[in-house]
């Protein structure tokens, strides 16, 4: 029994043994499995994470790539925000409803108008619509130059306030058929929609079925065609979320002209937006004219209707309305000055008795200046560059002796009315794309989403160039940031792989090739450890296990051994005894 006992344990001892060693086995090679693993998904997502947080630049690099894609309403503005040159098709479309008479008194439209109409091109075209329960052809696309002024500016006058509804889909329906007709596909076609009220036909039911029309085909087919629909309120009564909706999606500018007082300011706005015109930085009433500007177009704003713009020029004379020359073409309204000057001299011009709010230098000349801000979509918090380069006679100019002595600098008017500024470089770097190139460009943030005031100022000894742009920045989407770091894990996949081991080659995301060989190479090591592990301690503990079974048989056996020779001698000494009795 002792030793059927001690078998007993034995063989149990062993099947626990056994079982160990196979539990040994499995977690080694689960855990293995386990390591394994875990570093695939670390390689995907921890990746992502430390690029974005130091290297920020990817999450910007995917904004250039949105162009690509297929054209959106959300992508148009990118073609605003590009240096644009060329001809215009616009058409004025002018409410005539009764109503204008109280939200604008003095008809203030109307100079408004021709100011927007004189500042245009001899090759650009304009046409007027009136409307008020349907849309009413004034002037058809008529050239905006001198032999055609009056008849535009008489068509101008022709806009009444006595209309008894506030059509919009008939205003909008006939500005896009009159482009459509009549307008060039090689010009820039545009609708300047001006309006006090919401859409008003006497029939609820009807208006309601002609709002839904105007969100869907109505935007839709101007899209299609290529227009731009810039919008002006007059009062915040006005539809201004239709305003707005239109002008967005068809990638134009929505304002409101609440008094007098910002309704030319707002015309000069599109005008800008729309032929991004070289400009002459005015500060202070002040500006300078070169020898390479042909004609240069002054918009002075007045505080009161009596006040009497004057300009002084280079050599100290004075200029007025009433002694103005032949070379001068004066326009006089009750909120605005504007003069034109054909071949005016070089040097500093003073402007004076304007409220220096809003005024502006236009000039006509072969030395300009060409600006882009960022890339489409244009989103608050996400790296964008900003880019400007002079041209002469259309060449851009990249003469070291002109450009190492001309300055460039951008400011940002923020929706609160906060202003950031920075300085270009052309300098390979901070977004330049080569150094000596003749572009200078820097990189930024919009911190605020909203409409933003540009401008770009470039300040030689010799000359002085401006562009305005104004743009829209959105805050930034919710699922923005995800596909940002998702290219980035593509591009850098093993960087955190194991970043604990090997922090520095985050920094390093350039590397590539080397990189993508390091994920094989890993998981070869770590099973080829796990094997050897598994194998070398099945083996410690294999013999030992085996080593101290053969010791306890053995030990076993010569304690059985000593038992029976014990048994032998005390049955011989139990015989002994018999004998002896």
């Amino acid at each position: 029994m002792n030793r059927g006992g001690q078998v007993e344990i034995h063989r149990f001892g062993w099947r626990r043994v056994a079982a160990a060693l196979g539990c040994v086995g499995i977690l080694l090679l689960g855990g293995g499995s386990g390591i394994v693993a875990a570093s695939e998904p670390a390689a995907e997502h921890p990746t992502t994470e430390p690029s974005v947080a130091e290297h920020p630049a990817p999450a910007t690099e995917a904004a250039p790539s949105a162009p690509a894609q297929p054209a959106t309403t959300t992508q148009l503005p990118a073609a605003r925000l590009a240096a644009r040159s060329g001809d215009v098709d616009a058409v004025l479309v002018i409410d005539s409803s009764g109503s204008m008479k109280q939200t604008d008194p003095h008809r203030l439209r109307i100079p408004a108008a021709k100011m927007f109409i004189s500042l245009l091109d001899a090759k650009d075209r304009v046409g007027l619509i009136s409307f008020s329960d349907n849309g009413y052809p004034i002037v058809h696309l008529t050239p905006a130059d001198k032999q055609h002024q009056a008849q535009l500016f008489a068509g101008v006058e022709k806009v009444s306030s006595k209309g008894a509804y506030t059509n919009l889909h008939a205003a909008l329906a006939t500005g896009h058929a009159m482009l459509k007709r009549e307008g060039d596909s090689q010009h820039r076609r545009m609708l300047v929609l001006m309006s006090d009220g919401k859409m008003d036909t006497g029939d609820f039911d009807k208006d309601q079925a002609l709002l839904e029309k105007i969100r869907g085909e109505t935007i839709d087919a101007l899209v299609a065609d290529g227009i731009e629909v810039y919008t002006i309120a007059f009062t915040e009564a006005s539809d201004m979320p239709l305003m707005h909706e239109v002008a967005k999606r068809t990638a134009a500018l929505s304002r409101l002209a609440s008094n007098d007082r910002e309704l030319h300011e707002v015309f000069s706005q599109i005008f800008e937006s729309a032929k991004q015109p070289d400009m002459l930085p005015m500060e202070g009433g002040e500006f300078v004219v070169d020898a390479a500007v042909e004609e240069v177009t002054v918009v002075a704003s007045k505080a009161k209707p009596d006040v009497e713009i004057k300009l002084q020029m280079p050599d100290g004379r004075m200029i007025a309305a009433i002694n103005a020359g032949k070379a001068v073409r004066w326009f006089k309204s009750e909120q605005f000055d504007m003069i034109t000057i054909d071949k005016p001299p070089a040097g500093q011009w003073h402007l004076l008795s304007s409220d220096n709010r809003g005024d502006k230098a236009y000039v006509v000349t072969h030395l300009g200046m060409d600006a882009r801000i960022g890339e489409a979509p244009l989103y608050a918090n996400t790296e964008q560059t900003g880019e400007a380069w002079l041209h002469d006679n259309g060449e851009v100019v990249v003469k070291a002796e002109i450009l190492g002595q001309t300055h460039f600098n951008v400011e940002i008017t923020q929706p609160d009315g906060a202003k950031l500024e920075m300085p270009l470089a052309d300098a390979g770097m901070n977004g330049d794309r080569a150094a000596g190139d003749g572009a200078f460009a820097n990189v930024f943030n919009f911190t605020q989403p909203g409409q933003q005031k540009i401008r770009v100022v470039a300040k030689n000894a010799n000359f002085q160039r401006e562009k305005a742009l104004i743009v829209d920045v959105a805050a930034p989407p919710v699922d923005a940031k995800p596909p940002a770091a998702e290219e980035p894990a593509h591009e850098t996949p093993p960087a955190a792989e194991a970043p604990k081991e090997e922090p520095p080659k985050e920094e390093a995301p350039k590397d590539e090739a080397p990189k993508d060989e390091a994920p094989p190479a890993e998981k070869g090591m770590n099973i080829g450890l796990i094997i050897s592990l598994f194998v070398l301690v099945n083996l410690v503990v294999g013999g030992a296990v085996g080593g101290f079974i053969f010791w306890r048989r053995r030990k076993a056996a010569k304690a059985a051994a000593a038992a029976d020779t014990d048994a032998d001698e005390d049955e011989a000494d139990d015989k002994n005894k018999k004998k002896k009795k």
